[in-house]
């Protein structure tokens, strides 16, 4: 009986080794899912930083006219009444030849 017991004992011990090591839960699971809390984590502050400074910049465009004007200049090409763009074009690129050659793209606004 004592015998019996033991084994009994022992197959519980098993069964809760096995669980503990390989089963749900078990240590490995716990440690991939520490690592993507990581993963995500590190994410997350990346992608807070990126808000932070989309907000600025929103907040730059709604209160100045500075900003809107940057940003029309840089990346829609506005150019002031009055004023003179100069292109410059580098050697070897498809509108040199469209200027003669000269390598000069000039166009007054």
């Amino acid at each position: 009986m004592a015998r019996l017991g033991l084994i009994g004992l022992l197959l519980i011990l098993a069964g809760l080794q096995y669980r503990l090591w390989a089963g749900q839960g078990s240590m490995a699971q716990v440690h991939q899912l520490q690592h993507q809390l990581k993963t995500i984590r590190q994410a997350n502050q990346q992608q807070k930083v990126q808000n932070k400074k989309l907000a600025a910049r929103i907040h730059d465009l709604k209160t100045g006219t500075a900003g809107v004007a940057r940003l029309a200049r840089t990346e829609m090409g506005y150019v002031k009444k009055g004023e003179t763009f100069y292109m410059t074009v580098p050697a070897g690129s498809d509108r040199e030849s469209t200027n003669g050659g000269t390598g000069r793209g000039t166009a007054k606004r």
